[in-house]
């Protein structure tokens, strides 16, 4: 990781903290206030975490304009620099009740329990992130697609290449590694690959580059979308998290080996050979693949997300794991020894990703401890494979986050039943909106 740029102190700080979606939120102050803020924390109604994605309120949400406020108290561990508005820093922020208690709808706050419980068992948590979204620009008819390019394609590249240093040089202030942005396989769709980190610094960086992202866009005069399938007829954005545990030192990567008990056949070769997965990782794979229709619900948490997962545009449909396997749930990529990883791919880019990079890691401790077996990976098309799959609605996912007891107990009761609650409601306000297909299908059809 490179160091935060800290050439300059800042002029005004934006404290930030995300809501049950994972919207950032918070407030932009002087910096003369920030020292304060970090000492007494900042106070927000408590109804704010738990808005709809339409900025309006549930019928019967926990927190109501009689529960009174949250404080968000600023980490100031995480401060970063925002390159693109001189003079500014961006803060992650936890929220605890006035009192100073942990707030039970703090997604960041249930990210730390998690790490908290692995290092315990004496892991060390490193994630990385592919982050995939749609570059739009203004048209005749609307925001349309900024290119009609497709996978990696450089004139792409240079087409957006001014943006693309600014999205590399914020990342770069606020302390991240960019390790490269290309063209993805639909029109206007970009990637960014960011360096591994610590899992709750990297979920930190979720949340700002999104919030970079679509601010540099704007200035462009464009749309950055997160939106999991903003086209028909097109490939999705996946936020793929790269995922591995190393010991209390952060030296050794348990999920590495070179036993050639545990050496595995890839399709195109690996390095080093002989090499492959550790027992360790496999109980890991094991116990994400167990929770995984549970694990859904966070990781595609819209009801646009499921017209992602579908076979046919290289998104994850059916449970299963493989090597070098973009077919499957997750992917153990070929490089191994101490880059040996896991590729979860199920979340996309709308997943709050404290609560999905939480629930993950909660999933895959539970497989550790109780040793779950994952079975054997498969080097063929699991598409055309017999393994169960995933949740086809949101609303089926939620059924399997709340019967999820792992899940639920990592998350917070009080957290899941309301985050159910919104995802319910988002469901339903959905269901109630006659689209511009089921006329084409069905209007003169009955």
């Amino acid at each position: 990781m490179s160091d935060q740029d800290t050439s300059a102190d800042p002029d005004t700080v934006r404290l930030l903290w995300t809501d049950l979606h994972g919207i950032a939120r918070g407030i932009s102050m002087p910096a003369d206030q920030y020292e304060q803020a970090v000492d007494e924390g900042v106070g927000f109604a408590n109804g704010i975490a738990e808005v709809t994605l339409e900025s309006g309120l549930l019928e019967d949400p926990k927190y109501g304009p009689q529960h009174g406020d949250m404080i968000a108290v600023p980490d100031p561990d995480s401060l970063m620099s925002v390159d693109w508005r001189e003079g500014s820093a961006v803060v992650p922020s936890d929220l605890t009740t006035v009192d100073g208690r942990p707030f039970d709808l703090c997604s960041r706050s249930v990210l730390k329990s998690v790490l908290e419980d692995l290092r315990a068992e004496g892991y060390h948590t490193y994630a990385g992130v592919e982050s995939e979204f749609s570059l739009l620009a203004p048209g005749e008819d609307g925001w349309v697609p900024y290119n009609t390019r497709s996978s990696y394609d450089l004139s792409a590249v240079d087409q957006a290449a001014d943006l693309i240093g600014t999205w590399n040089d914020a990342l770069r202030a606020a302390g991240y590694t960019p390790l490269g942005v290309h063209q993805e396989s639909q029109p206007g769709q970009y990637e960014i690959n960011v360096r591994y980190e610590d899992a709750l610094r990297t979920a930190d960086g979720i949340v700002f580059l999104r919030h970079m992202v679509r601010a540099t866009s704007r200035e462009a005069g464009l749309k950055a979308t997160f939106m999991p399938r903003p086209h028909s007829n097109e490939d999705a954005n996946g936020m793929h998290f790269h995922l591995s545990l190393w010991d209390e030192t952060g030296e050794t990567n348990r999920f590495a080996s070179t036993d050639s008990e545990d050496d595995i056949e890839f399709p195109a070769g690996k390095h080093p050979d002989p090499a492959g997965l550790s027992v360790t990782g496999r109980h890991f794979v094991g116990g994400l693949l167990e929770h995984m229709k549970g694990l859904t619900a966070v990781c595609a948490p819209t009801v646009n997300s499921y017209k992602r997962l579908l076979p046919g545009i290289w998104a994850p449909v059916n449970i299963a794991w493989g090597p070098d396997n973009r077919s499957t749930v997750l992917r153990l990529p070929p490089e191994l020894g101490p880059s040996t990883r896991i590729e979860h791919r199920v979340a996309d880019t709308a997943a709050n990703p404290y609560l999905a990079m939480a629930a993950t890691l909660a999933a895959g401790l539970d497989g550790i401890r109780n040793a779950t077996d994952p079975g054997e990976p498969t080097l063929e098309n699991a598409y055309h494979e017999n393994y169960d799959r995933l949740p086809r609605t949101l609303w089926e996912a939620l059924d399997h986050l709340e019967r999820d007891e792992v899940l639920v107990e990592a998350l917070g009761k009080d957290l899941v039943a309301e985050f159910a609650k919104l995802k319910r409601d988002e469901f339903d306000r959905y269901q109630d909106r006659v689209t511009e297909w089921e006329r084409e299908e069905y209007l003169d059809e009955f």
